[in-house]
């Protein structure tokens, strides 16, 4: 496709959003077989996924009567995988706005503050960008301005011209 003028533009975008309707369609296509074979197999899933399920539980309530055997050596490993403990820490944090504030004031009233809280400072750049040049370069920053070229094709156009 040769474009030699304004009028071959337009004939493009709208080879473009031929195509861009095609490619969409055939997603749209790809996910409804994809949901179709996930549903026709469900039942296959379902039952392998219980079967999975019940032998891990039969191997942890065996490794858990059986604890003592981890005593020295806290992993096991065979043929056809891996078992083992691992000791882990975990620490809830409340997720309600007020409870994260009373939590924060009072690791500062421990004296705790720089230990147990993040501080994050990232650079503003809307604010930078509206600093004057002089300004950016004593920041060893310049100014970088781009005429960025974009195409939107107008999809909807296509119904209107049929």
């Amino acid at each position: 496709m040769k474009i030699e003028n304004f009028g071959d533009v337009d004939t493009a975008l709208k080879r473009l959003c031929d195509v861009c309707v095609g490619i969409e369609k055939i997603n749209g296509e790809v996910t409804l077989e994809c949901n179709r074979i996930k549903e026709a197999r469900k039942g296959e899933v379902d039952r392998l996924e219980s079967e999975k399920k019940f032998i891990e539980q039969q191997i942890t309530i065996f490794c858990e009567s059986n604890k003592h055997e981890f005593a020295q050596k806290r992993s096991r490993e065979f043929t056809f995988g891996e078992i083992g403990y691992r000791i882990s820490k975990s620490v809830s944090v409340p997720k309600a706005k007020a409870k994260i504030e009373s939590l924060i004031n009072a690791i500062k009233a421990y004296g705790l503050g720089k230990e147990c809280i993040k501080y994050s400072e990232t650079p503003n750049k809307e604010a930078l960008e509206e600093l004057a040049d002089e300004d950016l370069a004593k920041l060893g920053l310049k100014r970088v301005i781009k005429d960025n070229f974009r195409i939107v094709p107008k999809i909807e156009s296509l119904e209107i011209s049929k």
